[in-house]
């Protein structure tokens, strides 16, 4: 077994067998139960951050451990997801007014879907008025977000997760694995027409396994060393 992937594999396994991991849920419990002034929403972030970084890395485990047929852009897509959420961390971990970026970002993300659907029924002219509660519910997000978490504006586009990687240091690292696992996770050309090979499939889930593990454990690092301190 090459070396490398062994020590990714490895380490990435080694959180949950130290207890480290354990140790990070019960102090987001116990923060979540006594936040402070202004923290909720600090909380909630890492709380969530850390729940899509575990859920992912046992999705990536379950897909390897399958090993069932076509499970190579399965394992790109979880790897993906992984190597977002190792951007998003780090991001957020850099400072309060990051985390406190993504976090509204949230409704930017969700004003974005509403928008998507006006914007078809003005271009594709819907004879049938059904869009009416689409911009009622666009325009109750902005008024909860207000109210609720304090936002005052949605306006304007969401942080692009490439510009928050060219801003943590990892743009060209995210970059080429970003353009590496897609062409797998998506139907390209390349993927619909690639010869069937036994020896190269193999190599590319054992790459896209490790690799997933890797950004699995930069997620947590990212999250571990502002939690536990």
């Amino acid at each position: 077994m090459d070396p490398e992937f062994s020590r990714l594999v490895n380490e990435a396994a080694g959180i949950a067998a130290s207890g480290r991991w354990e140790a990070v849920n019960a102090r987001i419990e116990a923060l979540a139960a006594n936040p402070g002034s202004d923290n909720a929403w600090w909380v909630q972030l890492f709380a969530f951050l850390c729940s899509q970084n575990f859920s992912e890395y046992l999705s990536l485990n379950r897909a390897y451990e399958s090993k069932q047929i076509d499970d190579v852009s399965l394992l790109a897509w979880r790897a993906r997801n992984l190597v977002e959420l190792c951007v998003w961390s780090t991001y957020r971990a850099k400072s309060r007014d990051n985390a406190r970026r993504v976090y509204e970002d949230a409704g930017r993300d969700a004003r974005g879907i509403y928008d998507a659907f006006i914007k078809w029924d003005t271009a594709t002219a819907q004879a049938v008025d059904w869009i009416g509660p689409i911009t009622n519910a666009k325009q109750d997000l902005s008024r909860r977000a207000l109210h609720l978490d304090g936002i005052e504006s949605l306006d304007g586009r969401y942080k692009n997760v490439s510009d928050a990687a060219n801003e943590c240091g990892m743009g060209e690292h995210f970059n080429l694995s970003y353009k590496v696992l897609s062409k797998f996770t998506h139907p390209t050309a390349m993927r619909i027409l690639a010869p069937l090979d036994d020896k190269k499939e193999a190599l590319q889930r054992d790459w896209f396994f490790s690799h997933g593990c890797l950004f699995f454990t930069g997620v947590f690092h990212a999250l571990e060393g502002r939690l536990l301190v």
